[in-house]
């Protein structure tokens, strides 16, 4: 099963999540889509998506998830979105994920689910 990572998080989070979650889903491939790490030499701010949270990763996903659906059509089985909840209300804060992923017709028929560390990920 190949899923896709949708996550916030500064460095510590990008370099622990897929980790984390391979132990415990041995079965799956995570593939991390957001953020994407900085290449060395590039310009400060270009390509470097930290920190993002709340409705700045929905926007990220929003543009992000329809150019991985374009390149690689039929190799995703499961889209995971995860954030920190910051102490929003879980199902409104759900609601608004899921609103942005299904805009994106071409991923109808993926399987999709929201997660959500509380209050941090790095807690």
């Amino acid at each position: 099963m190949v899923v896709w990572v949708f996550a916030g998080g500064g460095e510590a989070e990008v370099a622990g999540l897929i980790p984390f979650l391979e132990k415990h889903f041995p079965g799956c491939r995570f593939e991390r889509k957001t953020p994407v790490k900085m290449k060395k030499g590039s310009k400060p701010g270009k390509q470097n998506s930290y920190g993002k949270t709340g409705k700045s990763l929905i926007k990220e996903i929003s543009e992000r998830l329809p150019i991985a659906l374009q390149y690689e059509s039929g190799k995703c089985d499961l889209i995971l979105v995860f954030d920190d909840l910051d102490c929003r209300d879980v199902i409104k804060h759900k609601e608004n994920f899921l609103g942005a992923i299904s805009k994106i017709p071409e991923c109808n028929d993926i399987n999709k689910f929201i997660g959500f560390a509380a209050p941090e990920i790095e807690a």
